[in-house]
């Protein structure tokens, strides 16, 4: 694992009409002045103002504000500083419009949401950045001349969200504008990965039975994989890869459901699992010779594969999927899943999480598949699980798992 950068306090904008709060946070994060600068605005265009001349880490914006919402700003804060991580606080009044600025916020809060959750929250977002944000790493992907861009269809689909009038019809029919896109997501749709009684013939019905947020996830990820060309990469297993990351996003969503999980987190599991191995088909395309020199070092030095993929290129794949993810503006539960799933014990969150998921998904689906050519087994984490609490589901989830049906690799 690349090392840590020296730490540096990170900036924190409290946007609230209410100066009360304010106070209130100046109150409570008082134990954080040594790690935290904190600096506050009344509204959205006094915050905009303020992050103009002193760039922030993390703006916190309530949702209802006078003027220009908390959505509203948080869309602007995306155009004018995209680097700036960016939670929202909303009612339970409020989640629909909340639900329309997906992409703009990288997390919601609900209102009241007590200090130590958003503190939690804080620590987490911080620590994240802080990992990702290794000069060797930003230089490893800088230098990098294939990579896949935050395809217009999902950035379309996040605007459609946004409208008034935004229905499971018209995000359907978007996806249909895209011959190629309709095709390989009916494939996958239709195949026995999600068990459907009966064939799916057009996008809209896709959308209609698996939801908005599974469609999304799906479109994101096809984009992703399918930017890399197969057959240079065959040599280094390409459609294990597809397979394994496909079979771990349904198995992690699965898991979150299992566990209580909202929607959103249970769909943020599915994507983090998808895109969980993004980073491999980056290096792989990008540094064929020297992920040649990471497999030599696996096979023949029996090094764990993060271990020498960091002698190799200062940093795992794990890390480099998750920096793309990171430009890209997913959620921080995503980012956090994709830099941490071989590691889960570093994260700051005590709960069970996207990562949580990822992790355990991705155990138990190497441990079905046995060896693996390309990679080392895989390691469960007992430490981490322990410590949420959830060793002793290990042997429940292993059989949910083993009971699903063996699928056949869908093709890119």
């Amino acid at each position: 694992m690349a090392s840590l950068p020296r730490m540096r306090k990170k900036r924190i904008l409290f946007v609230d009409d209410e100066p009360l709060i304010g106070d209130l946070f100046r109150l409570m994060f008082e134990s954080m002045k040594d790690q935290w600068e904190l600096y506050f605005a009344n509204s959205g265009p006094e915050a905009l103002e303020l992050l103009d001349k002193v760039p922030c880490d993390v703006v916190v914006s309530d949702m209802r504000m006078p003027g220009m919402n908390g959505a509203q700003l948080l869309n602007e804060v995306l155009k004018r500083h995209p680097r700036t991580a960016r939670i929202i606080l909303s009612g339970y009044a409020e989640r629909e419009a909340v639900a329309r600025c997906l992409g703009a916020a990288h997390q919601f809060l609900q209102k009241p949401s007590d200090i130590l959750s958003l503190k939690s929250t804080l620590e987490r977002v911080c620590a994240l950045d802080l990992f990702l944000q290794d000069d060797r790493l930003k230089a490893l992907v800088g230098q990098m001349s294939v990579l896949p861009s935050l395809p217009s269809l999902y950035f379309r689909m996040l605007q459609e969200l946004q409208s008034p009038d935004a229905s499971a019809d018209r995000i359907g029919e978007l996806i249909a504008m895209d011959p190629a896109m309709t095709a390989k997501l009916l494939q996958l749709v239709n195949s026995a990965f999600f068990g459907l009684a009966r064939k799916m013939s057009n996008p809209v019905e896709a959308v209609q039975f698996l939801g908005v947020g599974t469609v999304r996830s799906l479109a994101l990820s096809l984009h992703a994989f399918a930017c890399f060309h197969q057959a240079r990469l065959a040599e280094f297993g390409f459609e294990r890869i597809w397979h394994h990351s496909l079979t771990v996003g349904v198995f992690a969503k699965r898991l979150s459901q299992l566990e209580g999980a909202e929607t959103m987190d249970a769909d943020e599991a599915f994507v983090a699992g998808l895109l969980h191995d993004i980073g491999k088909p980056m290096l792989m395309a990008n540094r064929p010779d020297d992920y040649r020199a990471v497999l030599s070092l696996v096979q023949h030095k029996d090094l764990p594969l993060t271990q020498a993929e960091t002698k190799v290129f200062g940093a795992t794949h794990a890390e480099v999927g998750a920096y793309l993810l990171g430009l890209w503006g997913l959620p921080v539960p995503i980012v956090e899943a994709v830099a941490l799933h071989h590691q889960p014990g570093s994260t700051v969150h005590g709960g069970f999480s996207p990562l949580t998921s990822v992790h355990v998904a991705n155990f138990l689906e190497a441990e079905r598949s046995g060896p693996n050519p390309f990679s080392n087994p895989a390691h469960l984490d007992t430490e981490y699980l322990q410590r949420l609490h959830l060793a002793d589901q290990v042997d429940q989830w292993r059989h949910l798992f083993q009971e699903q049906p063996q699928q056949t690799a869908v093709a890119l």
